[in-house]
């Protein structure tokens, strides 16, 4: 629906608009009357016509745009962008998986000095170096990709902008910034370039770098997740299709912090393994901290040190003489000089062992740096169990207990559509509540055939169609008349549901009280696409009205200006506030009694 051809105010909120001048601003107009557009003659006409050719050309409908064959520009909601989705949220998780390997690089000698693998350097920084491939494809899809305007969204599914400056500016501003950080190639440049040009302790450098990319890339590589995995909810209503890759992707976010946090947990352990030692060289005078460098274990200093010295007896758990707290097992099982996949799977199944008991088996020193490490465990797996049972409630029935879930579970019954299938149309009785599993459906409204007026939204996995009987079966005293369909429901693609019909939706209303509830009604408001649809014409008629009194205070100033000037330089003015006030009053008030309130079950009864 263009927003030209419609009787709703389109209010501009997308600041990629080009503004025109209005009527109503005050260079408009001159001291004698005449406006400016008049003067401009036929300049002003030709720059209009070219700013709406412009603005018509620039915006389009997805279903349009898939219909032309030499396209440019990406639909955000077509299938190219929805498999790109996919493969890139599998990048990112490998990019996740493969950054806190870096940790791994520090590993202690028997020589009491600390190295680093080149090997598993060598390694890390090929996978490295093709998940950055990626990231930087993304920003070239995102430069290349439409955007719906925001100001199309009040009614039906949205109008493309298509205009590669637009879509430039915009993601310029929104999400370059973040996207350019995460595509950064930093541990490599670091580990190859800037670290062996620094002066000081390798393992020094290398500890600080490793911090370094965790606080400044590792956390913006996560938090591009979590949009592109809404982005694929919206175009499929799941992230995975199937209920194996659903469990899958569950299990390897919990193996994927678990990995996380068995990594830090092994490089804060070299640390403390480290501090051990200092410790022990600071009572030795002829100790320095650069000896625990592998790199100066053939200095003949340092070997006579290693000769006199008893750190090792001293930086054991079993000598109490340094406070190992919850790294104590580590330096115990010798994890830090172990090969690296015996160390990778100790560290992994330690961080797996906490995060599922919530740190409760963790034994802390007084180390406040310890401590705080012992309350992220904690609290990343209380976050994550809760993640995951919010995952697996069901919108509008998260409110229920047990008992009433069980008592609908047995009477649900499945219900498949073929592609192309009416379920309601527009003003039939509604006999039953659809819950969608998989496949799509066009839910669209006239408001009872009204000219000019139509609102149409997708339904999809998750979503429910059938609010009225919702709305019928959870009043007080339901009546024996079925509601009436406020929506057409048309299947466009097969449809497979589960039904809850009106007699069965009433006994389990009537049967279990607690149903009636305010948070209930609020849930019930929030997905309903009735009622959101009145919410947007309530905005509109709003905004409307807004605009009647600005007109209309802006006829009132010129009517005073108008008052203080002669007759001959009036006669402009008072022809131009005519027009405003004829403007003003068309239309004014069409959106206020467009689309009627949706009805609301009464709860005065239950409460």
């Amino acid at each position: 629906m263009a927003s030209d051809c419609s009787r709703f105010v389109r209010f501009q909120d997308d600041p990629e608009l080009v503004k025109l001048p209005t009527a109503n601003s005050g260079k408009g107009i001159r001291n004698n009357g005449t406006r400016l557009a008049e003067i401009r003659g036929k300049k002003g006409l030709t720059e209009t016509r070219k700013f709406l050719k412009a603005r018509v050309l620039s915006r389009v409908f997805s279903e349009d745009y898939e219909r032309v064959r030499k396209k440019t520009l990406l639909d955000p909601r077509g299938q190219t962008i929805h498999r790109w989705n996919k493969i890139f949220l599998v990048v990112c998780l490998v990019s996740l998986f493969v950054d806190p390997l870096f940790f791994y690089l520090p590993l202690v000698r028997d020589e009491v000095c600390i190295d680093i693998g080149t090997a598993l350097e060598v390694f890390l920084t090929m996978i490295r170096s093709m998940a950055d491939v990626f990231y930087m494809i993304q920003i070239l899809m995102k430069f290349r990709t439409a955007y719906v305007a925001p100001s199309s969204r009040v009614f039906g599914r949205g109008e493309l902008v298509i205009g590669t400056t637009k879509i430039a500016t915009r993601y310029l501003r929104k999400g370059f910034g973040l996207d350019f950080i995460a595509a950064l190639p930093l541990p490599q440049v670091l580990i190859w370039i800037v670290i062996p040009n620094l002066g000081g302790s390798t393992m020094a450098n290398t500890k600080n770098v490793l911090r370094f990319i965790i606080i400044f890339q590792y956390l913006p590589r996560l938090f591009l997740i979590f949009p592109l995995s809404s982005q694929i909810v919206k175009a499929t209503g799941v992230v995975t299709e199937t209920a194996w890759a659903g469990a899958v992707y569950n299990l390897v976010l919990y193996m994927l912090a678990s990995h996380v946090l068995g990594a830090s947990w092994y490089l804060l352990s070299i640390e403390r393994q480290e501090a051990c030692w200092r410790s022990v060289c600071d009572m030795e005078q002829s100790c320095q901290y650069g000896f625990f460098d592998c790199k100066r274990v053939e200095d003949s200093s340092r070997v006579s040190w290693f000769i006199a010295s008893n750190i090792t007896l001293l930086c054991s758990p079993k000598a109490k003489f340094y406070q190992f707290g919850i790294y104590g097992d580590a330096v115990a099982s010798q994890v830090t000089t172990s090969s690296f996949f015996h160390k990778y799977f100790f560290c992994l199944w330690w961080g797996l062992r906490n995060l599922s008991s919530l740190g409760q088996g963790l034994l802390t020193s007084t180390f406040v740096g310890e401590i705080m490490f012992a309350i992220v465990v904690a609290t990343l797996g209380l976050v994550l169990f809760a993640l995951l049972i919010g995952n697996m409630q069901v919108p509008l029935f998260d409110q229920m207990d047990e008992r009433m879930l069980d008592a609908i579970c047995e009477r649900l019954k499945p219900a498949l559509c073929t592609e192309n299938t009416y379920l309601v149309r527009e003003g039939d009785p509604v006999n039953e509540t659809l819950f969608i599993i998989r496949g799509h459906l066009d839910s669209y409204t006239t408001n009872g055939g009204r000219t000019g007026f139509f609102n149409s939204c997708r339904i999809g996995p998750g979503d429910f169609c059938g609010e009225e009987l919702l709305t019928w079966a959870l009043g007080p005293r339901p009546s024996f008349i079925l509601p009436s369909s406020t929506r057409t429901v048309k299947a466009i693609s097969e449809v497979e549901a589960f039904a809850l019909i009106a007699e069965d939706l009433k006994f389990v209303a009537s049967q279990f009280r607690r149903l009636h509830s305010k948070q209930l009604r609020h849930k019930f408001r929030f997905y309903s696409h009735q009622w959101r649809t009145w919410a947007a014409c309530f905005i509109q008629a709003a905004w409307r009205r807004y605009k009647k009194r600005k007109e209309a205070a802006e006829v009132r100033d010129l009517s005073y200006y108008v008052e203080s000037k002669s007759d001959s330089e009036t006669v402009g003015l008072v022809a131009y506030g005519t027009r405003m006030t004829r403007k003003g009053s068309v239309h004014s008030d069409e959106v206020v009694n467009a689309l009627q309130k949706p009805e609301e079950p009464d709860f005065s009864l239950g409460e």
